[in-house]
């Protein structure tokens, strides 16, 4: 192996197993930046999803009072109902854009659509309740109201769930704080759907139905099974002194006083229905009661928010420190390599670069210039030698072709008249009449021959009869069309081939070609003399497309324009008639 193969490939490997080890690092820091920054983002969806389930559960309250007014309900409380109905909704499209770009979007919208048409349903099956008298309120259907608005709840469940399993996916550190929190916002829920379940009985006055007290046994055991998750997990993992705080608010407000004046309406309720107080009363007393279950959410999500921040942060600063030192690896690296690439690489790079680009034929590629009398010096002398060569034959190679081209130019061109020769157009008109095949197109053949051109020869010398066959030649060009052709066909005789072309109109081109030549004088030394010309015309409709057909048929034509009394035109359709020139 040559000794710049062997210096390039050992900083090739050099390279690559630093690239390698950064790399590794730097993936590494930067998944966790990714997957902190995703658990930020869960955790915010995760705080959305868990207040529209809040702000759901609250909304039950100004709605239990509602149902306990008579006609008219009192402003106040229909202003609450209100402004309870706004904030629901407000966090329940807050959550809708929160979503849209999660990797369950398609979920997360189709099961809000769901929760937005049961709340819309349990609101109106509200609304029919509050527009009766109270005295046509009937305990089942108060409940049915209630158990309408409490259903819409549990329908967020799966969204809020998902919201959970992506944040712990992202950052599985933040279990214990996600959890809390949901229990949290989920005891919440039991808490206000056990003051619902009461609703019915204080507004009519009656005792508790069966299903009621099977509702309400059900909804003391949930509470009771979330108040023992939420003591266990703040128990056993140590919960921080906020945590410890907010819990215990929980504990000595909802489970003290709320809990206590529950335990009063659910006695009466198996007693006798004598409440001693309206829905909107219970409401009252009860739903402050609960605010401290929010605050525990909040204070969980917090502290879940706080370590995904510090993560993120340690992730980033990590992710720095790595790219720092990589580039002062690198740089370190080029510097102990720079001067055996300066001296032998890069040499040796340009050269193999100009030998390549010698072997594509291209001489433009430059060459270095050698650092001294060595073997390097050589090589790139001997490739200097072969690209000055390469070049001598290129140019030898590029005369070759252009005199090939002008012998070809010249061996289709009629030196006389520079139209093409009668080679050259049988060439071009079968392709042209190939191409009609293809297309569809008419064409038409115009033949054309010099009037009394013997006389003219005799009377005023060969060099007139070149002049006149130059000047009908350049009357004949300034008449084509772009794609027409045309050639001298020998001696005094020209053809012109006109595609897109009918007979009609290669009528109309042939006259106006015959009066152009008759019009101009030819300029000869004794003077000005006039030629006419003959001219035939033949089309597709009537020889078809075969060339030979085509030219007999104009040159038939011509002739008999010749035997009418020449400068005329004669069309080969009416080889019997005289077209008039």
């Amino acid at each position: 192996m040559q000794l710049s193969r062997l210096l390039q490939l050992l900083g090739a490997l050099i390279l690559l197993a630093t690239v390698l080890l950064v790399g590794r690092v730097a993936t590494t820091e930067w998944q966790s930046v990714r997957k902190a920054t995703h658990s930020l983002h869960a955790l915010d969806e995760l705080q959305l999803g868990l207040r529209a389930v809040e702000m759901l559960s609250r909304e039950r309250g100004p709605t239990n009072a509602a149902l306990g007014d008579g006609l008219p309900a009192a402003p106040e409380r229909l202003k609450a109902l209100r402004d309870a109905r706004e904030r629901t909704d407000h966090a329940l499209a807050q959550l809708q854009q929160s979503v849209a770009h999660a990797p369950y979007a398609d979920d997360a919208a189709e099961r809000q659509r769901r929760a937005v048409m049961a709340l819309s349903r349990a609101r109106t099956a509200v609304d029919d309740v509050l527009a009766l008298p109270k005295a046509q309120r009937t305990h089942p259907m108060i409940r049915q109201a209630v158990n309408g608005m409490a259903a819409v709840v549990p329908l967020l469940a799966p969204l809020i769930n998902a919201s959970a399993r992506s944040s712990l996916s992202a950052y599985p550190a933040l279990g214990d704080e996600v959890h809390g929190a949901s229990l949290a916002i989920h005891l919440r829920d039991q808490a206000g759907l056990l003051g619902s379940h009461f609703t019915a009985a204080i507004v009519t006055g009656q005792t508790f139905a069966v299903a009621e007290r099977r509702a309400i046994d059900e909804t003391r055991g949930g509470i009771e099974r979330l108040r023992a998750l939420l003591e266990l997990r703040l128990q056993l993992h140590q919960a921080s002194d906020p945590v410890v705080d907010a819990w215990g608010a929980v504990t000595m407000r909802y489970f003290g006083a709320a809990y206590a004046l529950a335990e009063d309406v659910m006695a009466r309720g198996e007693r006798d229905g004598i409440y001693g107080l309206t829905a909107a009363q219970f409401a009252a007393l009860y739903v402050p009661d609960m605010e401290p279950l929010p605050a525990l959410r909040d204070v969980l999500l917090a502290q879940a928010r706080h370590k995904a921040s510090a993560e993120h942060a340690r992730a980033v600063t990590t992710l720095l420190w790595v790219l720092a030192g990589a580039t002062g690896l690198l740089l370190v690296l080029g510097g102990a390599l720079v001067m055996i690439q300066r001296r032998v690489l890069q040499p040796l790079v340009k050269t193999t670069s100009a030998l390549r680009a010698l072997a594509r034929d291209d001489l433009s590629a430059p060459l270095p210039v050698p650092l001294g009398d060595d073997e390097m010096a050589e090589v790139i002398g001997a490739v200097r030698s072969l690209q000055v060569q390469t070049r001598q034959r290129r140019d030898l190679e590029r005369e070759r072709d252009q005199l090939i081209e002008q012998l070809r130019l010249q061996s289709e061109t009629d030196c006389l008249t520079g139209l093409p020769n009668r080679r050259a157009f049988l060439a071009a008109a079968q392709c042209m009449l190939a191409a009609a095949s293809r297309h569809g197109f008419a064409v038409a053949v115009v033949m054309m021959d010099i009037d009394r051109f013997k006389q003219l020869n005799d009377n005023h010398g060969h060099a007139a009869g070149d002049t006149a066959l130059r000047a009908v030649a350049d009357g004949v060009r300034a008449m084509l069309r772009e794609g027409d052709l045309a050639a001298r066909f020998g001696g005094e005789e020209f053809v012109v081939l006109l595609g897109y072309c009918d007979s009609s109109h290669g009528v109309l081109f042939a006259e106006r070609l015959r009066a152009a030549i008759a019009g101009a004088a030819v300029l000869l030394p004794a003077g000005p003399v006039q030629v006419t010309a003959s001219l035939g015309v033949a089309d597709s409709a009537l020889a078809g497309l075969d060339l030979d057909a085509l030219l007999s048929a104009a040159d038939a034509a011509m002739y008999r324009a010749k035997q009418a009394g020449r400068d005329r035109v004669m069309v080969a359709a009416q080889c019997g008639q005289s077209a008039a020139a």
